[in-house]
């Protein structure tokens, strides 16, 4: 099933990619520059720096494989596919030209065929536990599910049928 949920955030990532390079003209020179995007980067919390797991792993693959994560100057949230110890791992992207060093809240709103998951959902995105979050970089949260939820993540076997979003994005003092 694991495999089976990599293999649908793929198909999700590859209908939505724009590549990692930008075309601009220029109309004074009639002339086409190509400019790189700044690269993006998988980071872990400072307790599990030099330490691997599935899921690290899992993230590390995800963001060299998919570098159209996100979209610039904004935050995105994504489903990785992976349910371990009863907690989804979603995939936090920052995009933005900012440094987050601060902790988070948002609100997470994720349903699969109208079946809803979580619904304007307050996530908290600590520092202390998680670590900071770059400019350009990815890392993994983990959602505790009830065994409700569980149920309806593990059931999920087509993409175009969920509906994930972040909302409300604010620093907490």
């Amino acid at each position: 099933m694991k495999k089976l949920f990599v293999i649908i955030l793929l198909l999700i990532l590859g209908g939505c990619s724009n590549g990692n390079k930008i075309e601009e003209k220029d109309t004074s020179k009639n002339e086409t520059i190509i400019k790189e995007e700044k690269e993006l980067k998988f980071v872990v919390a400072p307790q599990y720096e030099g330490k691997t797991s599935d899921l690290i792993e899992l993230g590390k693959k995800l963001t060299k494989e998919h570098p159209e994560l996100g979209s610039k100057g904004n935050m995105a949230i994504y489903f990785t596919g992976a349910v371990s110890d009863g907690r989804a791992a979603l995939m936090l992207v920052n995009k933005t030209d900012v440094d987050i060093k601060k902790d988070l809240e948002f609100s997470l709103s994720w349903s699969y065929e109208g079946k809803t998951i979580f619904d304007n959902q307050k996530i908290s995105y600590t520092i202390k536990d998680s670590g900071e979050l770059p400019s350009y970089t990815t890392t993994l949260i983990l959602l505790p599910l009830n065994s409700e939820q569980l149920e309806l993540v593990d059931s999920m076997s087509d993409p175009s049928k969920m509906t994930l979003s972040m909302s409300d994005v604010k620093s907490v003092e």
